[in-house]
């Protein structure tokens, strides 16, 4: 799949392992992901641990979960603290959002 790929590319590029790239490499990867995969969409939480992700084809993916998952609080990095994210905290990041931009 094209998530792979971005999981990939970003890993190389940094020369870290997948289990870092969210940390600190989240936008780059869903970023990436949506450039491979145009009908994917960006989205991001800022509470608690910022994480910016993707949602395509009714699943929520990021470098973590390349098969995805029906609710996006059940993201990997989410675990443990999924009962403090509401619903609502979920941010489509838009063209011209510069939260994750420097």
């Amino acid at each position: 799949m094209a998530f792979e790929w971005v999981t990939n590319r970003v890993c190389h590029r940094h020369r870290i392992s997948t289990e870092r790239i969210n940390q600190g490499h989240c936008y780059e990867w869903a970023s990436l992901a949506a450039q491979r995969c145009p009908s994917a969409q960006v989205f991001y939480v800022r509470r608690l641990m910022p994480h910016a992700f993707i949602y395509f084809a009714g699943l929520w993916f990021d470098a973590d979960t390349p098969k995805g998952v029906r609710d996006w609080r059940a993201l990997p990095l989410f675990k443990g603290c999924r009962s403090l994210l509401k619903e609502q905290g979920v941010i489509r990041w838009m063209p011209g959002d510069r939260f994750w931009l420097n």
